[in-house]
């Protein structure tokens, strides 16, 4: 006996006069893609940095899958790259393991560690980084 035709028995033998339409078990997707898990932890970490002061235009956060623990979870990691460096960069870099400790609690209070690991913030700096740097003291 098929699921639809074992949920239609049911609606019938609860007196429904319609029948409502079942979905096909092909129809039903219930996979999680891992665009949308990075995409979440994207949007976490982008919602962080609002928080403190930063924009797109400053930082650019992706996150990409990297790998699989021992448990088979698929491992994501929040690459960084500064566009735009001004004094709000400078502090943030300054304040860096404060603000990983705030992203990881964030990440720990959501439901996606149940699905994906994460390996954390990684920065990438700008080939011209030292001459901006310098020009901002």
């Amino acid at each position: 006996m098929s699921m639809a035709a074992l949920t239609l028995g049911v609606i019938k033998h609860f007196g429904r006069k319609n029948e409502a339409k079942v979905q096909n078990d092909d129809e039903v997707d219930s996979e999680i893609l891992p665009s949308s898990i990075s995409d979440d932890y994207q949007a976490l970490i982008q919602d962080c940095f609002r928080a403190l002061g930063l924009d797109g235009g400053q930082v650019r956060v992706m996150v990409r899958s990297v790998g699989l623990n021992p448990g088979g979870l698929e491992i994501y990691a929040a690459f960084i790259k500064v566009v735009h460096w001004d004094n709000r960069v400078v502090d943030l870099l300054g304040r860096l393991p404060t603000i990983e400790k705030k992203i990881d609690r964030r990440v720990r209070q959501s439901s996606m560690l149940r699905y994906s690991a994460f390996a954390g913030l990684w920065f990438r700096s700008p080939a011209n980084a030292t001459s901006a740097v310098a020009t901002m003291h």
